[in-house]
């Protein structure tokens, strides 16, 4: 069985997801400005929370109780948006990383197979798994599986290697970021400045965030 392979790609997959959150860790999230950033986050958020249940209670009546909350509440926009973006780099760069990696790898495991399935999928997940192996020329040695339908080719053994090593690792290792700035480009987008401008293209939150 191919496992010589197959942990080649796991480890190679690991370390470099770990190589990319280390870097982030000492060159990003180490700075004093993600620091700073993140007490303006909490602190606009302490704020937004103790004029909202003021206004739960029946305290916030008059225009300006409740333009101060609006202006808390654009407060909590920006921050959140500033701390989603200091996460923003560290994605881009470990996206290109993994998107180099990939052809590296796809290189040299190229029609080569990766693994076995204790079992023969159904044909279309087969064209996932068996993609790019030529089954005319496919050599099981030995092993007891007969059947070439089990093989796997590198790609889907990258694919369940990224969604399940790559993030273990980076829940492990790197700096998740906090709630309300966890939804990537959505909590940048939502700065009242952002908003302006999506305004201008007619655009806005109910558009964006609007279910088919």
């Amino acid at each position: 069985m191919p496992t010589a392979e197959l942990n080649n790609i796991i480890i190679t997959v690991g370390i470099v997801q770990l190589c990319c959150d280390l870097l982030a860790n000492r060159y990003v999230f180490a700075h004093d400005s993600y620091q700073r950033s993140l007490g303006a986050l909490s602190r606009a958020k302490f704020k937004f929370d103790k004029l909202k249940e003021q206004e739960e209670q029946g305290k916030l009546t008059g225009e300006k109780q409740l333009k101060k909350l609006q202006r808390a509440k654009d407060e909590l926009s920006e921050m959140s948006a500033n701390v989603a973006k200091i996460h923003t780099s560290p994605n881009i760069f470990t996206s290109v990383a993994f998107i180099i990696l990939y052809r590296i790898l796809g290189i040299e495991y190229s029609g080569k197979v990766i693994a076995l399935l204790p079992f023969v999928p159904w044909k279309f997940i087969r064209k996932l798994t068996m993609r790019g192996i030529d089954i005319d020329s496919l050599e099981l040695e030995g092993n007891e599986v007969i059947d070439p339908r089990q093989a796997c080719s590198f790609i889907f053994v990258y694919i369940l290697t990224t969604l399940s090593v790559k993030f273990f690792v980076h829940r492990a290792i790197g700096v998740m970021p906090p709630k309300g700035a966890d939804g990537g480009l959505l909590s940048m987008l939502d700065a009242p400045q952002n908003q302006k401008v999506l305004k201008q293209f007619g655009l806005d939150n109910e558009t964006l965030y609007k279910e088919d």
